[in-house]
């Protein structure tokens, strides 16, 4: 499926791509031609082979993400461990997650959060930080407003886009109570020695101008029992992911013993994307 983007016609240069089915559409010939594809045109593109996943999602399985605001220190490797797993464009500069500063004495207050904050030295006295990504909302807006059914929720959870279909109408961005999905204006750029191989059709594979992108709880890791990378690369432990299924889990641990809250709860979007506290 073509993406259109300001009538610029951003990704369509083959008659197969131009009609190609859904994903959920395709036979198993169909989606194996579509891989290849895709895999030929990242070859040519970066002089690197691709693997590219198209694993469902796990059977009994829905995952959920905790973060510990009383840990998180705000040293946003996170965000760039994201970056360097997803393949999000250097240059215009696209970050998944948005480490937001926060005084203490006001709490929660979003209106008065620093998303910009540049100090030497974190965390700043009679401050906390809360990072904010893509919630994977159960009722998800964004999924419903798509005019193309280029987005949708996986049964595990996971809220993906499959950027062959995707139009660029940003309906879903202006859906979105979270600021959790980008919009490529311009030609994403990765340095060659930094692009990541190791990738999912709905994931981190390399997007192009014209298409909106967002935090997939890194499905090329998840889906394969590894922690999404933001998760991995905190230094402190305030990031928790696993199975919401499972009562054995550490993120049901949380669920059940911590006092848990929810980032605009008024909203009823029943987010997969937990806040707690455990000091």
């Amino acid at each position: 499926m073509a993406a259109i983007a300001s009538g610029t016609l951003v990704s369509c240069t083959h008659t197969d791509e131009f009609l190609q089915r859904h994903f959920y559409e395709m036979s198993g010939d169909d989606l194996k031609a579509v891989l290849e594809r895709h895999q030929a045109t990242y070859k040519e593109k970066y002089g690197k082979d691709f693997i590219i996943s198209a694993k469902g999602a796990l059977p009994d399985t829905l995952f959920g993400y905790g973060l510990d605001l009383s840990r998180c220190v705000g040293c946003r490797r996170c965000v760039y461990a994201c970056v360097k797993e997803n393949n999000q464009s250097r240059d215009p500069q696209i970050h998944y997650i948005r480490v937001l500063e926060l005084e203490k004495s006001r709490g929660v207050d979003l209106e008065h959060a620093d998303a910009y904050y540049d100090h030497e030295k974190v965390p700043q006295e009679g401050h906390f930080y809360m990072p904010v990504q893509c919630q994977h909302c159960e009722a998800s807006p964004c999924t419903k407003v798509c005019p193309v059914q280029a987005t949708w929720r996986e049964p595990d959870g996971i809220v993906v886009v499959d950027y062959d279909w995707c139009i660029g109408c940003r309906f879903c961005m202006a859906s979105c109570a979270y600021d959790a999905r980008h919009f490529n204006w311009g030609e994403p750029s990765i340095p060659t020695e930094e692009i990541n191989t190791n990738t999912h059709y709905l994931g981190n594979r390399p997007r192009w101008r014209g298409v909106v992108e967002k935090c997939t709880f890194c499905i090329q890791r998840t889906r394969n029992g590894r922690y999404p990378a933001c998760v991995e690369i905190c230094p402190v432990g305030a990031r928790k992911f696993g199975n919401l299924l499972d009562p054995n889990s550490e993120i049901r641990r949380i669920m059940d013993k911590q006092r848990v809250f929810i980032l605009k709860e008024e909203l009823n979007q029943q987010p997969k994307f937990f806040y707690f506290y455990t000091i």
